[in-house]
C-alpha cells in the first residue's frame, strides 16, 4: 500500500505538466527554459530536483500525442539513443511516460550547438579537424550499431562546454536502419537539404556513406569559418570534396576509412 501510495504521489506530480504554468515533471525534474519549439516537439533544459545535474526532455506536443507516425519514430528515437554508447554521441538517458499518456526523453544536457559558435567564433586548423574527427569517430559507433544518422548538421553536433573537444552527435529522430528508405516509416523527405546526400533526396535506401556526404558538407562549411588559410586548408578541402561526391562509390567506404583519410594528411593536421 506504501508503495502504491508513493506512485500516486508520483503521478500527481507528473500530472503538472499538462498545465501551462508547470515546472514538474515526473515528480523529479524542474523544468527551466523551453530550448527548442519545434512543430512536433518541444525540449526543455531541466534540472534533477534531487541530484541538481542538468538535463534535456524532448516531449511531443499534446497535438502530437495521438499521430501514430510522430509517436512512433519518437519511441524509435528513444530505442536508438539508448542503444548507442559512445563519447562523441549524446546520452540518451530514460524514456518516461507522462499521466496523458505522452512520452519524455530524458537526454544528457549539451547546451551549446556548432550553429550557434560558428557565426562569432573562427576556427583554426587544428580545431577544424578536431571536429571532424569527433564527427567520425561518433559515426563509427552509429553505423556499426546498424543506423544511419540522416540528420547530420551544425544543430546536431553539441557540446557541454565552451570548446570542441566534446563534441557529440545528437538528434536520432529521422535515424534509420541501414538499407532503409526514409519513405518505409511513412516520411517524406526529412532532414536538412543542404547537408542531405542525393540518395537520401531521391528517397532512396541510405547506408553509411550517406552521413560521409553530410561530413564532407560539413567540413566544407568550417572551412568557410576557418581563419589563416593555408597549405594545410587546401589538403581539407580535397578531402571534403572526396567525402561529398555525388555518387556514393566515391567517397571512403566508412567511417573509419573517412579518419584514416584525415588522420592521412599530417599528424601537424590534427592538433591536440
Amino acid at each position: 500500500m506504501l508503495a502504491d501510495q508513493i506512485r500516486d504521489a508520483l503521478d500527481r506530480g507528473e500530472a503538472r505538466l499538462v498545465k501551462a504554468d508547470s515546472e514538474i515533471i515526473a515528480n523529479s525534474f524542474t523544468l527551466e527554459a523551453l530550448v527548442h519549439n519545434g512543430v512536433a516537439t518541444q525540449v526543455y533544459r531541466a534540472r534533477h530536483r534531487d541530484l541538481g545535474t542538468l538535463h534535456a526532455i524532448k516531449i511531443l506536443r499534446p497535438a502530437q500525442a495521438g499521430d501514430p507516425v510522430t509517436r512512433g519514430l519518437f519511441l524509435r528515437e528513444a530505442e536508438i539513443g539508448m542503444a548507442l554508447g559512445h563519447r562523441n554521441v549524446a546520452r540518451t538517458q530514460v524514456l518516461l511516460r507522462l499521466s496523458d499518456g505522452r512520452p519524455a526523453l530524458v537526454m544528457e544536457w549539451l547546451g551549446q550547438a556548432l550553429a550557434d559558435v560558428l557565426p562569432r567564433t573562427p576556427l583554426s586548423i587544428p580545431e577544424v579537424t578536431s571536429i571532424m574527427t569527433a564527427i567520425f569517430e561518433g559515426l563509427g559507433a552509429i553505423h556499426a550499431a546498424g543506423f544511419v544518422h540522416c540528420d547530420l548538421s551544425p544543430a546536431n553536433l553539441r557540446s557541454a562546454g565552451d570548446g570542441f573537444s566534446d563534441l557529440k552527435i545528437a538528434d536520432f529522430g529521422i535515424a534509420l536502419e541501414t538499407g532503409r528508405r526514409q519513405g518505409e516509416l511513412d516520411l517524406g523527405f526529412a532532414g536538412q537539404p543542404e547537408f542531405a546526400s542525393p540518395e537520401q533526396r531521391a528517397g532512396e535506401p541510405l547506408d553509411q556513406r550517406s552521413d560521409l556526404y553530410a561530413s564532407g558538407r560539413l567540413l566544407s562549411l568550417l572551412l568557410h569559418h576557418c581563419r589563416n588559410l593555408d597549405g594545410r586548408a587546401e589538403q581539407l578541402k580535397a578531402v571534403a570534396i572526396r567525402l561529398s561526391q555525388k555518387d556514393p562509390r566515391g567517397r571512403p567506404e566508412n567511417a573509419e576509412a573517412a579518419l584514416h583519410l584525415l588522420r592521412g594528411l599530417g599528424k601537424h593536421l590534427v592538433g591536440t
